[in-house]
């Protein structure tokens, strides 16, 4: 029995295209990894953190460049002095924690060991053997220059140090959190901003989180937000501007009635506490604003939302909020942790698929214009090359296979716009040991490509080769006879989010969803990829057959909620390329609920990803 349905009819060759943030699967692959940018009062100098070097080698190490050369490895954070001479950093040595500072022209590095013994650390890290969690944080350079400021996860968190370590001071505040190390946290007139709930000694209630202003000795603490006893409201990563006049951050704080809102916004309040008003808003679906940055004279400011840095200027208008302008919008990349240089001729950020994963450091000027990467290396992800229906997915022969990495394209996306699939896209190949596959689609963070049904079942280097002639470093990844999946897709709803199986009530466009459950005796179609070897074998590149149809060799067994499920069909769906459908029959004696749905081909067993609903 075989039902093409009105879904597997309607699909393009983008089906598959690429991952849009918020969308489709998530990205696995957490080993590369970059710090914030910080910069310079001029913009001219950036200092910031990558494990991946210019050449495209991913390292253990977080290491420190300060523009393009790489300078200390097993940095935490890092922050920048406003006159670029100097550079401050937090690193992990493998036995201690430091911080430190180094010179900027002569390379001079200064360290001393900060004391985490007592450090909270959270229970998941107490109970992960040799797991790192960072205990020192947030260095920031005092305008002089001279000293530093920096964070430890304990009671009492803040110290004050000479760079050298000499006149270390613990201040007198029991709780609190600094911005990030790039963003600013000390004026020039030695104000100090930071954000907690109990600042002055424990409390027996909770509370909200508010914003607060210090001198940089602890002394003269005062509430500059006063949210309440309204726990749930809160505020964060606030940073003051050089002038000591105003102070931006994001929370979600509702209004003069403390009700707390969704999504965060930017806020700004005047440093004595005499006003304070909202500067953006989730009206006409705007969504949250996160990650504040505020210029030296504290009248020009940037946050992200969604995939665009947006302008915040004027500060000091009067309201109605909202007054913000697209400095710079990307269609398939998140910009992330924004920093404006003190004139606010620029701004500098991490750039990636997604607002957890950043994977270049690029800067912009403040008008849209000359929008630049300072660095932006070309790699595939270690682990990278999965089949593109889950990560936990084999390539395998007729099937799909997706290719994670990093500015794989110059922030371009291709799709494939025709039958044969090209070999090219976005003047990219993938290639593997050797052999230039059929490509449906690529973008900067991952590539959609077929695995030719007459490739060798074993280990298999890929690279993506690029037409100036260079190409990545090759990464190994097994090609299995068959490793099948079904797609799925993230669903919000009802503010709920859950994955969705590819899995349609036969005939129809219609997902066997919450809103229109299976029921038993009832034929679903399946769809996935990685089923392995067809009969007849389609060329690569080309759409499968409709009569007869590509039938899978080997049928997969099929179950949901762990109860076989009897299959009528397995094999790729006329008209497209890499995808495939299984038909197969709700099971009896399931309960009314949420299923996933596995697949076992061989030795192999994939469950999921997404669910079905049965009743």
């Amino acid at each position: 029995m075989f039902i093409k349905s009105l879904f597997a009819a309607a699909c393009s060759l983008s089906i598959l295209a690429v991952h849009v943030p918020g969308q489709g699967l998530p990205l696995p692959f957490q080993t590369i990894k970059f710090l914030a940018p910080a910069v310079d009062a001029s913009g001219h100098a950036i200092a910031f953190g990558s494990s991946v070097t210019a050449q495209g080698v991913i390292e253990n190490t977080i290491d420190l460049y300060t523009g393009t050369t790489k300078t200390l490895p097993n940095i935490t954070s890092v922050g920048l002095a406003s006159d670029g001479s100097r550079a401050v950093f937090t690193e992990f040595s493998g036995v201690a924690e430091n911080v430190g500072s180094i010179n900027i022209l002569n390379g001079a590095v200064q360290r001393f060991n900060v004391d985490t013994k007592a450090c909270v650390r959270p229970l998941t890290a107490a109970l992960c053997f040799g797991c790192f969690y960072q205990c020192v944080n947030a260095p920031h350079i005092t305008p002089d220059g001279r000293r530093v400021l920096f964070s430890v996860s304990q009671e009492h968190p803040f110290f004050v140090a000479s760079l050298d370590g000499s006149g270390l001071t613990q201040l007198p505040i029991y709780s609190g959190v600094l911005a990030p190390a790039p963003q600013r946290v000390i004026s020039s007139n030695g104000l100090v901003v930071f954000t907690s709930q109990a600042p002055f000694g424990p409390t027996f209630a909770a509370t909200a989180t508010d914003v607060f202003v210090m001198n940089l000795d602890g002394t003269n603490l005062r509430n500059l937000t006063n949210f309440g006893n309204h726990p749930e409201v809160f505020a964060a990563n606030a940073t003051i501007s050089a002038d000591g006049s105003t102070i931006l951050f994001e929370t979600n704080f509702g209004g003069s009635d403390a009700t707390p809102v969704h999504e965060t916004q930017i806020w700004a309040v005047l440093s004595d506490g005499s006003k304070k008003w909202q500067l953006t808003s989730s009206a006409g679906g705007a969504g949250a604003s996160t990650s504040p940055s505020i210029s030296a004279d504290g009248k020009t400011g940037v946050c992200v939302s969604g995939t665009v840095i947006y302008l915040l200027k004027p500060l000091d208008a009067p309201p109605p909020f909202g007054r913000r302008t697209p400095v710079y919008p990307f269609a398939f990349s998140v910009p992330q942790s924004p920093v404006v240089s003190d004139d606010g001729s620029s701004v500098a950020f991490l750039l990636g698929p997604d607002s957890s994963s950043p994977g270049a450091v690029y800067q912009v000027n403040i008008d849209g214009s000359n929008v630049r990467q300072i660095h932006a290396p070309r790699a595939i992800s270690p682990g990278g090359v999965v089949g593109t229906a889950s990560a936990g997915s084999q390539p395998a022969p007729g099937g799909l296979v997706s290719v994670y990495g990093i500015n794989l394209t110059d922030q371009s996306v291709g799709y494939a716009g025709g039958f044969p699939l090209p070999d090219n896209l976005a003047r990219l190949s993938v290639i593997a040991n050797g052999r230039k596959l059929p490509l449906l689609s690529a973008s900067p963070w991952q590539v959609n490509a077929e695995i030719p049904q007459d490739s060798p079942v074993q280990s298999t280097n890929f690279q993506v080769a690029f037409a100036a002639g260079t190409s990545t470093l090759p990464v190994a990844a097994t090609v299995a006879a068959a490793s099948p999946a079904l797609f799925a897709a993230l669903v919000q709803k009802n503010g709920s989010i859950y994955y969705q199986a590819a899995v349609l009530h036969a005939g129809t466009a219609i997902l066997a969803d919450a809103d229109h459950p299976a029921k038993a005796g009832e034929v679903l179609e399946m769809y996935g990829t990685g089923f392995g070897i067809t009969i007849p074998p389609v060329p690569a590149g080309l759409p499968s057959p409709g009569a007869p149809p590509a039938v899978a060799q080997v049928t997969p067994t099929v179950q949901i909620g762990g109860t076989d499920a009897k299959v009528l069909f397995a094999g790729l769906t006329p008209g497209l390329v890499g995808v495939y459908q299984i038909n197969a029959v709700v099971p009896a004696g399931l309960r009314t609920g949420a299923y996933t749905v596995s697949l076992k081909s061989g030795d192999i067993r994939i469950e999921g990803p997404g669910y079905i609903s049965v009743q």
